[in-house]
């Protein structure tokens, strides 16, 4: 569901930082963490005592929090079993905060050719969180995902669109539109603030389960060499 990183001459650091994305686990993870954030919130909801019940974005926040610093460390798991062995290692990419110098003795400034920056991912996440956290205590509940979904997918194709892998217009699209097709539907009320979540979450992990059952149909597990045990 996303095309090639457009640069015509990328170093060798950003082909790495494509090659990240190119199993789409990256996506699978994020959007099922934020499933689950989502369904915390609403069993929450659906069980807390009634002096409790309006915190529910406290478990949605602490899961959101625990997932984002572990993610890094869940992909590096699941690409050993999984990426690695079908498709080799590549340096993972760097999503510190903090802007690299680009050194050099060039009249003709470029970065390193180990640049391997990608906040694409980082930021699409953190921008489908506030997106969400802002709906949460909307004053007009039943409008706050129909609102909310096409602003998000025009922000994450905007974001994503010049990076190492850029979400495809009509995926956004599709995203978009399911905020306006709730006005057609009934959610309970305790649902409809965690939907624009729920949705979002659910969105990411379907681009990053197509991407997957690509990947892993174009390349398929080696065979272990004869008289060596897999």
């Amino acid at each position: 569901m996303k095309n090639d990183s457009v640069s015509l001459n990328p170093s060798p650091g950003r082909r790495a930082a494509s090659y990240w994305f190119i199993d789409g686990l990256p996506d699978l993870v994020s959007g099922l963490a934020l499933i689950l954030c989502g369904i915390a919130g609403l069993l929450w909801r659906m069980y807390a005592p009634s002096s409790w019940n309006r915190y529910y974005f406290v478990p949605v926040g602490l899961g959101f929090i625990a997932v984002f610093w572990n993610s890094r460390a869940i992909l590096e798991f699941l690409k050993s079993r999984v990426t690695y062995p079908r498709t080799g290692y590549a340096q993972p990419p760097d999503e510190s905060p903090a802007p690299r110098p680009l050194i050099t003795l060039s009249l003709n400034p470029r970065r390193p050719v180990d640049d391997n920056v990608a906040y694409s991912r980082t930021w699409a996440v953190m921008v489908i969180w506030w997106y969400c956290i802002f709906s949460l205590d909307a004053p007009l509940e039943r409008w706050a995902a129909p609102v909310v979904m096409p602003l998000l997918a025009a922000t994450l194709y905007a974001v994503n669109r010049k990076s190492e892998s850029p979400y495809q217009w009509w995926s956004a699209l599709i995203l978009a539109l399911t905020g306006p097709v709730l006005l057609w539907v009934d959610l309970p009320p305790l649902l409809r603030p965690l939907a624009p979540l729920l949705l979002a979450g659910a969105w990411l992990a379907a681009q990053g389960a197509c991407t997957f059952v690509g990947y892993l149909r174009a390349n398929p597990c080696p065979q272990a060499t004869e008289g060596v045990r897999a």
